[in-house]
């Protein structure tokens, strides 16, 4: 199958994309809305409107955490993850069963502290991202490597559909991102979609319900 890395944008563009969803969702999360309706249930499932902002500012934040803890010079053995492949790795994950009561833990700093937190990811992100060369990679999921850019990749599903539900949660207004972001987003979802289901499949479910599978292609996630 196709990859579902886009070689014609480069890694600049991918890296300032994240910095932008993280910057927007720091504005998000410091809304008096998000303040307000902190222990409220969030339109996540088992998560409050606190533990979400908790999760949204974690996933972004794993951008620094894997950089750090991987040498620069760190080389693969065998294949290296893609931004499709590891969401596959990170479903049967054990960290996967553990986000909703790691959320609700980091929660707890409370409204303030968390928009501060996020605020200083976006400094940190910024100054990281700008400094690494373009064939830097990253440890992820029990030491799995990926590019650092492929790892943006999953961190724009993480944070812009999380931002999403942070202003559905709260009845605010989405922000405005640049629209290469969802753009990238619905690429590495299609493509997901066909490395579980085949092209054929896929095709069926974006053209002709009539001969779609039982099995349901879209949602991925």
């Amino acid at each position: 199958m196709m990859p579902a890395t886009n070689p014609s944008i480069d890694s600049a563009r991918v890296r300032a994309l994240v910095v932008e969803a993280v910057t927007q969702s720091a504005e998000l999360i410091a809304a008096p809305a998000t303040a307000e309706q902190w222990d409220q249930p969030s339109a996540l499932e088992g998560m409050t409107v606190g533990a979400l902002c908790a999760h949204l500012v974690r996933a972004a934040g794993a951008t620094i955490a894997y950089l750090d803890r991987t040498p620069p010079d760190r080389r693969p053995d065998g294949d290296l993850l893609t931004a499709v492949t590891y969401f596959h790795a990170a479903v049967d994950s054990p960290v996967h069963d553990q986000i909703k009561d790691v959320s609700a833990a980091e929660s707890a700093i409370g409204h303030e502290a968390t928009v501060d937190k996020c605020r200083q990811l976006v400094a940190d992100l910024e100054t990281r991202l700008a400094d690494e060369p373009t064939d830097r990679l990253v440890a992820a999921l029990g030491g799995r490597l990926l590019t650092l850019d492929d790892f943006c990749r999953t961190r724009l599903i993480e944070v812009l559909l999380h931002l999403d539900d942070l202003a559905v949660s709260t009845g605010q207004t989405r922000p405005t991102t640049d629209p290469l972001g969802p753009a990238i987003v619905i690429e590495i979802c299609i493509d997901i979609a066909r490395n579980r289901n085949g092209d054929w499949n896929v095709l069926y479910a974006l053209t002709r319900a009539e001969r779609s599978s039982d099995t349901a292609v879209f949602p991925v996630f």
